[in-house]
């Protein structure tokens, strides 16, 4: 008897140290998070409240951080949008066993970001160009936007036309022909933050960015350097001494569109000449494949990474906008994640010392390989509208063409409207109308 209780006693003991030793060898739970929608987009001055549910709550520690930076231990955050930008937003929750994480990330929309820009020339002598936004939140537009935001300054003088904007490194950079300035401004408020008051001749045509630090502009006399830190007008590049306008910058290289000999292609790095083609007059756009895109004569002209030149025919004569005070950004565009190029018909006359390129109605899309897709026009206006300043420009966001247009062939009117076309089916989907003499010039994308 004495036995089979020491027995008894003996299992007892081995099954209870098999339980400790199965109680030691557990692993106590993470925290665990459930989330909600992780991606959101605000504007400016709004708010958003995260929620994350927490599994095992016991003992837990929470950390929030916004860009890395820590901002708050609760369990709940609150993010304010104040400045527009992209914000990840990280949830962590740790007891003794583990951290958990969860990710967030906002979209902050600048006051001017969600929407694009359209250059408007004014009525020479009485107003000053500005600037149009075009919002997609509320598919309207806002006049007069520069003016607006910086109160009492402006884009030169009344005798002055602004022909030419584009976007670099968050900036807005703001030609101005005609004895105008170059003026910068933060391309999400507008606001201006600096200038150059006296451009080469008192005519600059048009920017482009090089790098962090160094743009060009060029000008009825050339191009020249400009330190984007000042801004301010550096030398002038080697080599060009006639009027140039467009310009186009690459990973290598610098395509410039002159008066005098076409396009000249410049090294990125010290604006030394690698190549001149003579036959360009209208430029310039980009395609997925690299290649860059000009027009002259009757001709598309494909430049290709390696710089060597092919030409489609084009069933009119390309413009060349050279005339003095008459000069504007080429007729031409593609899409960025897409190897179709669209330009436009337009029509041409005698100016001073060189041509002037007004109205037209017919716009043009090259697929590359297919000559075929250049007979006939892929967008005909509607009945008495004609193309107007830079004509048209690609809408990689919404995948449109932007169109801009006004109702007498000479311009002399005061019904502007941008017309909003499918890119893909050439369907006119939307336009929009507005009255006063602005001129519509360009349409500018971020």
């Amino acid at each position: 008897m004495k036995m089979k209780f020491t027995k008894a006693l003996l299992t007892a003991g081995i099954v209870m140290a098999f339980l400790a030793s199965c109680q030691k060898d557990e692993v106590d739970p993470g925290p665990g998070i459930i989330t909600g929608s992780t991606r959101d987009t605000l504007k400016i001055g709004a708010a958003v409240t995260f929620r994350p549910s927490v599994i095992n709550p016991t003992n837990a520690a929470y950390t929030w951080k916004v860009n890395g930076t820590p901002v708050s231990r609760e369990a709940v955050f609150t993010f304010t949008a104040r400045e527009h930008g992209d914000y990840r937003i990280v949830f962590s929750a740790s007891n003794q066993a583990a951290t958990d994480s969860a990710v967030y990330e906002v979209k902050v929309w600048g006051k001017y970001e969600n929407g694009f820009w359209v250059v408007q020339e004014a009525q020479y002598g009485v107003a000053n160009g500005d600037v149009f936004y075009y919002s997609y939140d509320s598919n309207r537009i806002a006049y007069n936007v520069f003016q607006t935001e910086n109160p009492g300054k402006s884009l030169g003088p009344v005798t002055s036309t602004l022909q030419f904007a584009t976007i670099w490194k968050g900036k807005m950079y703001l030609a101005v022909k005609v004895g105008g300035p170059l003026v910068v401004a933060d391309a999400y408020t507008m606001k201006e933050t600096g200038r150059i008051d006296q451009l080469p001749q008192n005519e600059g045509y048009a920017f482009a960015g090089v790098d962090e630090n160094r743009g060009l502009l060029s000008a009825v006399d050339g191009v020249y350097r400009v330190n984007l830190t000042g801004p301010s007008l550096g030398a002038k590049v080697a080599g060009i001494d006639g009027a140039a306008g467009d310009m186009l910058v690459t990973e290598e290289y610098v395509f410039v569109l002159t008066k005098k000999e076409g396009v000249v292609i410049l090294k990125k790095s010290d604006y030394s000449i690698v190549k001149k083609y003579p036959k360009g007059t209208m430029g310039f756009t980009r395609t997925k494949d690299g290649a860059v895109w000009t027009a002259g004569d009757s001709a598309l002209v494909r430049i290709d990474a390696s710089l060597a030149v092919s030409e489609v025919k084009l069933p009119f004569k390309v413009t060349n906008p050279w005339a003095l005070w008459s000069w504007r950004s080429g007729s031409i565009t593609a899409s960025a994640s897409g190897n179709e190029v669209y330009i436009a018909e337009r029509k041409e006359t005698a100016g001073i010392d060189g041509t002037i390129e007004y109205s037209g109605t017919k716009l043009y899309r090259y697929t590359p390989g297919n000559a075929a897709s250049v007979t006939s026009p892929f967008i005909t206006l509607p009945a008495g509208q004609y193309f107007y300043g830079s004509v048209v420009r690609f809408n990689e966001r919404t995948r449109e063409l932007i169109v801009l247009t006004l109702t007498d062939e000479w311009g002399s009117s005061n019904d502007n409207r941008w017309l909003f076309y499918d890119a893909v089916s050439g369907t006119l989907k939307k336009t929009v109308n507005y009255q006063g003499y602005y001129f519509p010039a360009l349409p500018v994308f971020y």
